[in-house]
């Protein structure tokens, strides 16, 4: 049976209706014409109740909004149904004066004697709409509250970081968020912690987000403090929109992590539902992301101290077992070559004198290495033309990996000299290319680059003082490390190598190189991505300048010959350098304290020449016992020797006037050392 006719209203009835409603009342025919409107809808649109006749509907709509409407208004005059006031759709009008506000709708469709029409009954609920927003915006600063105090104060900041998404999403009413964040340098994306995400969705989140480029694409150059699901769309990343709705997805919301001077990560908020982020939820989440990047700051910042003091300890430990060391080695290396003095006729016996030797020699390499992570070896700091440098290295290097590694050597033709020890900068380059060789056991590629970078502030990544650098970058598509392992790559003695294939003193070494030479060391690397390592030395202040050479040793002794006080603490070293400069023909006096060579010096007027270790154990030390003598001896001769030039003997620097001995030394080095001191004289 069909369906009876709808029963015809009269416009009349309408007007009557109208008259007496307390919402604004508007009928619209087929053609989207006015035909019909009460006092209030005159008010709230503010138009006189004639002038709003013969309008279009769409005329009470913001420009932006009238197209899409059009379609919808088509749509349910082609299939009218009621749709009550409060389950309506939300919009926004306009005002005469162009002022938009929001809207609630309800429709009704009606027959008339004139045909079809539409009712609209439409509220004006902007004061409902800011009582809705006050309580939403003081719910979410209620979240705040909480994610503030997590983020800041909570103790465990790995479990305050896993709880802030949970209460992100329950702020926003999103279905997933996702904090990711970047490695120390801002060379990778990770996930940090996250909710809502699982399965499939979690692999394609990540395979979007980790992405470091693509992400730092859609914030652009001009640096968008939010990305939202508009912005890609109007982009050209709209790609991204397709591969999250692929796992369910339809609205995303980016802001970006920033520390004071580097990236962190972003901070994604996801939805199943396109409703959008307006300002209020931007705002929200630009708020947590500010806090976000104060906590991984804070936390970043604890990790990097705790490991700086881990490392400063260890180095600490280290430089003095390595002066201990050496001062053993001294001995050892002096008696061996004063029995050798007595061993002419006996080649076995020399022979094992000298296998014994090259020991020492061995261990002294082994301690200078030592030295080198505890920033306490002698350097010789000059300025240094890279070019030169790193084509020197990039043909012995070709020479030594082999075929199955291609080599990139690439030097900015202005790049300034640096400010380092010529021969340490050498072997830090070459340790740092045979670790990425053992890393690349089918081959791979090494890349070495050098150019010029500025520091621009004080409290940056860097830990260095403002200024100019040289940046060495050292990157190879080796096996790259594990995060764990990467945690303790600096440190002295550890290595994941096979035994007798590494000491697990290379990076440790040109860790101390680096920082005792004024400069700074970054690594990163990733399990299958290979390692990349970043040197920043000083740039040279005076280009061009050489160390000055020293003189060609000699065999003959000098026509007079000279007295020296020897001064050291340690009456093993001490009773081996008397001996050894005694076979010389030297006269020598032996002290055991700075107070005692003193003492000596002042009752013997003959001497020629102080030779005194550095650390001469409490009270005055061998450069402070130095600069006296010099005082009550103007013009004495001073030769130091130590195992390391450190701050306890206060030895180091530029402007020390007296040269140094490493320790251990042969007795040609000892001999020679002290002619050319007494040559200088």
């Amino acid at each position: 049976m069909d369906a009876p006719p709808p029963a015809i209203i009269s416009l009349a009835m309408l007007h009557t209706w109208f008259g007496i409603s307390p919402d604004a009342m508007i009928a619209v025919n087929q053609e989207g014409a006015i035909v019909l409107a009460n006092a209030q809808a005159g008010r709230m649109f503010g138009y006189e109740d004639a002038m709003l006749l013969g309008l279009t509907l769409e005329a009470l709509l913001p420009e932006p909004l009238r197209h899409a409407h059009r379609m919808h208004r088509h749509d349910f005059m082609a299939t009218p149904r009621v749709r009550p006031m409060g389950i309506g759709y939300e919009l926004m009008g306009v005002r005469r004066g162009g002022e938009s506000f929001p809207v609630e709708i309800g429709l009704s469709p009606i027959a008339t004697e004139i045909g079809a029409v539409a009712i609209a009954s439409v509220r004006d609920i902007s004061e409902t709409r800011r009582v809705r927003q006050a309580l939403a915006r003081a719910r979410r600063d209620n979240f705040l509250a909480q994610i503030g105090r997590l983020a800041l104060e909570s103790p465990d900041y790995e479990l305050a970081i896993r709880r802030i998404p949970e209460l992100v999403a329950a702020a926003l009413e999103v279905q997933a968020v996702a904090i990711f964040s970047t490695d120390w340098h801002g060379n990778a994306l990770r996930v940090r912690a996250a909710t809502g995400l699982h399965g499939q969705a979690t692999q394609a989140i990540v395979s979007i987000f980790g992405q470091t480029d693509l992400i730092r694409g859609a914030f652009g150059t001009g640096g968008r403090h939010a990305v939202t699901a508009d912005t890609l769309r109007d982009g050209e990343l709209g790609g991204i929109l397709a591969k999250l709705a692929g796992v369910g997805f339809h609205d995303v919301a980016m802001v970006p992590l920033f520390g004071r001077y580097e990236p962190l990560g972003v901070l994604v908020a996801l939805d199943s539902k396109a409703a959008g982020f307006d300002h209020d939820r931007l705002s929200f989440l630009q708020s947590v992301a500010n806090l976000l990047a104060a906590a991984v700051q804070r936390s970043r910042s604890e990790e990097q101290l705790a490991h700086a003091q881990r490392l400063d300890a260890i180095g600490q430990l280290t430089g003095g077992v390595a002066h201990d060391f050496n001062n053993l080695l001294t001995v050892i290396s002096g008696n061996l070559q004063l029995l050798e003095a007595g061993l002419a006729d006996r080649p076995e016996l020399l022979e094992i004198s000298d296998g014994a030797l090259r020991a020492v020699d061995r261990g002294s390499d082994l301690t200078r290495r030592l030295l080198a992570f505890a920033r306490r070896q002698s350097l010789q700091p000059r300025a240094v033309v890279p070019k030169p440098l790193l084509e020197e290295l990039g043909h012995m290097l070709r020479r030594t990996l082999g075929e199955a590694i291609a080599i990139e050597i690439a030097c900015e033709a202005d790049v300034p000299d640096v400010y380092a020890d010529a021969n340490e900068l050498d072997t830090a380059l070459v340790n740092l290319a045979l670790n990425a060789r053992d890393a690349m056991p089918r081959g791979g590629r090494l890349h070495i680059a050098v150019r010029e970078t500025v520091v621009e502030d004080a409290s940056n990544g860097w830990k260095l003082p403002p200024g100019r650098y040289v940046a060495f970058d050292i990157s190879d598509t080796g096996t790259g490390m594990a995060p764990e392992v990467l945690a303790h790559a600096l440190e002295p003695f550890f290595t994941t190598k096979d035994a007798g294939k590494g000491s697990g003193l290379g990076l440790s070494m040109v860790y101390g190189f680096v920082t005792q030479s004024g400069g700074s060391l970054s690594i990163d690397s990733r399990l299958g991505y290979g390692t990349h390592i970043e040197l920043l030395l000083p740039v040279a202040s005076v280009p061009g300048a050489t160390a000055v050479g020293a003189k060609p040793p000699r065999d003959e002794l000098p026509e007079k010959c000279a007295t020296i006080l020897v001064v050291e603490d340690e009456t093993d070293v001490r009773t081996v350098a008397v001996r050894l400069l005694g076979a010389f023909g030297y006269q020598v006096i032996p002290a055991g304290s700075a107070r005692e060579a003193l003492d000596l010096l002042t009752g013997n007027p003959g001497v020629d020449l102080l030779f005194s270790d550095v650390m001469l154990g409490s009270g005055m030390n061998g450069v402070e016992l130095a600069h006296e003598a010099r005082r009550l001896r103007p013009g004495l001769a001073v030769l130091l020797t130590s195992g390391y030039r450190g701050r306890q003997g206060g030895a180091e620097g530029p402007t020390t006037p007296f040269e140094l001995l490493r320790k251990p030394y042969r007795r040609e080095q000892l001999v020679e050392a002290v002619r050319r001191v007494l040559d200088d004289a």
